[in-house]
């Protein structure tokens, strides 16, 4: 059985909080792109992003990121509070958790070479030693209000351990 080195779950496959409100959020077609859809935020205060996969096709002793792909609109605002982004198995413990932050110029968002979009990496994750389910989830419940996001999706792939 082949197995993936890397794979994205595109926007509508994602549980987005008020994705499907047009004044928080639009998502569109992106044609001549490797991604099927982008997300862009117009305004929320409370952003949450999540999903599951299942790690069966994939090769269980490869190390996995998880990474959460964006780019930001002008005025990108209210992205300077602090987000948690977090690795679950299906019984809830959690794999990883960690704070990160979303602003334009952010340590915590990493340009990958030839790549206009910018990645976060939730978590790493070996599939031998987790259950089948894995969930991911990017949170800011802070009471400020956000926007200037675009949303690519989340891109599953192999990593090499150095």
């Amino acid at each position: 059985m082949a197995m993936f080195q890397s794979f994205v779950l595109s926007p509508k496959s994602l549980s987005i909080c008020w994705a499907k409100e047009s004044n928080y959020w639009t998502v569109s077609p992106m044609p001549n792109s490797r991604f099927l859809q982008k997300a862009v935020l117009l305004e929320v205060c409370f952003l949450q992003i999540g999903g599951s996969f299942d790690t069966a096709m994939l090769d269980k002793d490869t190390t996995y990121s998880v990474l959460y792909l964006f780019k930001h609109n002008y005025p990108a605002r209210g992205l300077d509070t602090p987000a948690e982004v977090s690795l679950s198995q299906k019984d809830g413990q959690k794999i990883c958790r960690r704070q990160v932050y979303l602003f334009p110029g952010s340590p915590d968002l990493m340009q990958r070479e030839g790549e206009e979009w910018l990645a976060l990496e939730a978590g790493r994750f070996q599939p031998s030693v987790v259950s089948r389910e894995i969930s991911f989830n990017l949170l800011d419940d802070s009471e400020q209000w956000k926007s200037g996001l675009v949303f690519a999706g989340v891109e599953i792939h192999a990593v090499s351990e150095e």
